[in-house]
Order: structure tokens, then sequence, then C-alpha cells
């Protein structure tokens, strides 16, 4: 029988119980780190840029020299060479000089400003200013991007295209992360066949070892393992025991509801693992089990594919991010769309619903309902997203705009 926990409770029980994983760390290239977790704090022991540089193509200048020049009164100043990219500069700027800087060159002594190109003529060697500048204008400071002392990263932060190109630029070459969650895929059922031309009747292809696999793939979780369990105890309890051997986290689909031949809960309390879910508000998904055994976690699927999909949907991320510690953790994505037709619900069970979503004749996105059984993955396949119905409604009605999250976010 089941205890039902809602969603919020159930990951509250999550993040109250999976915080303290004993995770390996490694040390990898930066080039190398992308989508890593970091398991230390970085800081900066360089300036960027480490010298002033102008950030236009225009003439250095003492802005005092040009303050107050217009087209009507321009200043004019002696040109007194150029600086060359990649090399220091050598001149010195003077109240009645001005030097060449092209984009990203090192301004010279005695420049606080930079005249755009665009803003000046040249006669000979003299440049004719036209407009004024500010002090600093045009010029990006010594460290003002990063100053030494930054924090370039804090430990427990996912790293992206943008950490790695920002270590990159204060010269960061290796760093320590987290090595990335190892999974143990079991497929439980005398009905699961696998790789089969022909089934006989009442055999079932295996469907949910390669979309949750290839689910978690995304989500950077290595899978150690996948196998497919007949309904035998024996067989099954010695596959969670490799899983727990091999692996951070098991998940079996199947095996967890309270048929005669659903093992899954008998299984776990005679290994001695805490039983902290067994029945979940959602639908699709109720019959879900989690699971916490010498520290790792067990998560038992329901063993239809739409169910067994949007119960690891909700709640994987949240297991990612306890796990790690994650910071940066951002808000699920969404669009708004309309919806089409009415869409019902049962008050107590928080509804996923598929739904397809396109244009109409007006331009505006819409939302269609894909009314599909747990057991059929066709459904699954053309949907562009889902809408959330809480537990507290008995539906939405048409013509409601409602939030589509994309299908694996």
């Amino acid at each position: 029988m089941f205890i039902v926990k809602s969603i919020d409770e159930t990951i509250k029980i999550i993040k109250d119980n999976f915080d303290d994983y004993i995770l390996r760390k490694m040390i990898i290239e930066v080039e190398d780190s992308l989508n890593y977790i970091s398991a230390c704090d970085i800081l900066s022991l360089e300036n960027v840029p480490h010298f002033d540089r102008s950030i236009v193509d225009g003439y250095a200048v003492d802005f005092n020299s040009v303050k107050l020049a217009t087209n009507a009164a321009p200043s004019i100043l002696k040109l007194n060479g150029e600086v060359l990219m990649g090399q220091e500069a050598k001149s010195i700027i003077t109240s009645d000089s001005t030097v060449y800087v092209p984009t990203g060159g090192h301004l010279p002594k005695g420049a606080n400003s930079v005249v755009m190109i665009e803003n000046t003529d040249r006669l000979n060697d003299e440049i004719i200013v036209n407009k004024s500048v500010s002090i600093w204008e045009n010029v990006l400071k010594m460290g003002s991007d990063i100053s030494i002392g930054t924090n370039i990263i804090s430990k427990n932060t996912l790293i992206t295209p943008l950490v790695i190109g920002a270590l990159k630029s204060i010269g960061i070459e290796e760093i320590e992360v987290y090595d990335f969650l190892s999974v143990s895929l079991i497929s439980t059922g005398d009905e699961i066949v696998k790789n089969k031309q022909k089934l006989e009747i009442g055999e079932i292809r295996d469907i949910n070892s390669f979309t949750v696999s290839n689910y978690l793939k995304n989500k950077n979780v290595i899978i150690n393992d996948s196998v497919i369990i007949n309904d035998n105890f024996k067989q099954y309890k010695e596959a969670v025991i490799r899983g727990f051997e091999n692996s951070d986290i098991v998940i079996a689909s199947g095996g967890s509801s309270v048929g005669d031949k659903d093992y899954t809960y008998d299984i776990l309390k005679k290994l001695g693992a805490d039983i902290l879910v067994h029945g979940i508000n959602i639908k699709p998904g109720k019959p879900t089990i989690i699971a916490k055994y010498n520290n790792k976690l067990f998560f038992g699927l329901p063993g239809q594919p739409t169910s067994a999909f949007f119960v690891l949907n909700t709640f994987i991320n949240t297991i990612i991010n306890t796990i790690y510690h994650i910071k940066n953790v951002m808000p699920i994505p969404y669009i708004e769309a309309i919806l089409q037709i009415n869409v019902h619900s049962v008050t107590g069970r928080r509804l996923y619903q598929l739904v397809k979503v396109e244009y109409n004749e007006n331009n505006e996105l819409i939302a269609i309902p894909l009314f599909a059984k747990s057991g059929m993955i066709n459904a699954l396949k053309e949907a562009s997203g889902y809408i959330i119905i809480n537990e507290f409604v008995e539906g939405y009605d048409a013509l409601k705009t409602v939030k589509v999250y994309k299908l694996g976010d």
C-alpha cells in the first residue's frame, strides 16, 4: 500500500537525505572541463586586461587637450607615431600630441582617453579633433574586467563555456572538478525483451533503458550498466546489489507498484535500505520509490514509459543539484501558449499534461493537449513539451494562457 507524498515533500526528502555524498575529485585541463562541477574556488592572480587599452580605432590623447573640441572649434594635435598591436607603446602623450592606437592596442603613457578615428581628420602630421571626449572614454582600464583577487568560479558551480573563457583569460590551465555521477539501470518484467525482431504475444520491447539512459547522458550522467531482469526476486536483488557496488545511483523501471511480482519494495527492505518515498501524488507516475542504501540513492520508476519519463524529469535536477550542492541553479525555462481545449484533472494529484505547440492563423502560439495513456510512447515523441496542473485545481479551461515546459529541461 502506498503512503503517498506530495511532489514538494519528495523534493524536500531528497534534499534532506542526499546532500552528503562523497564525490570523486579529479584534476583536468580547463578546456576539457565543460559541464563538470568545480570542486574548489579559483581566485584570479592577474588583472584582465593587464594594461590600459583602447576599445576603438583612434587617437590616444590627454582629454584636457580636446575637452572643448567641436566641428567649429577643433583641437589640433601633432601625430607622434602609432601603437602596434601586441606591442608596448613607446611614445609619451603630451598636451599637444597624439598617437594612433588600434582597437585593443596599449594606451601610451600620458594618455587618458581615445578619440574615435571618425571624429578626426588628418592633415599631414597633424590630427584635427572635431569632437570632445571625457576622461577614460574609449579606454578599458587595467583590471576593469577582472582584478587580482576576483572569484572567477566558486566551489560547486557548473562550468559553462563562458566560465572556461574566464579561466583561460587569467592563465588557468587545470581545474579540480567532481567526476560525473554514474548510474546503473535496471529494467524489470517477464514481458520485457531487447533487440528482438519479432515479438510473441505478451512481449514488449525495452523502451525505458533507452529513453532513460539517453536522457541521463544529456544531464552528464555516466551509464555504467543497463540490464533487463525477469520478475525473479533473487536476480533482481543481485542486480540491485551490483548496481550499488558499481555506481553512485541505481535506477530501476518497473516493479515499484504493489502487485505480486513488484519486488522492489521487498528487495530494498531485505537489503536494509531506508525507504524514503513509496508513492507520489503525480500523474502519471504515482508508483515511485526513493530509497537510501549505504548513503547511495535508489530511484524506482514506474514501468510505463510516459510515467517513467515524467517522474525522472520531475526529480532528476533536484537529485543532481543536491548531490553536487550546485549553486548556479537556474529556473526551468518555459514559453507561454493558449490552451486549445479543456484539460481535466483530479484534485490531490499534480498533472503533467503533454502538449504540442504550434502557431495558429493569427500567429499566436497555441498548446494542443496530447491525451495518451502512460504506456504510450508516440505521444512523448510528438510532444513539444508539457503543462503542469497543480493538485489544488480540477483542470484548465480552453483559451487559458499556460506555461509550456520543454521536455528534458
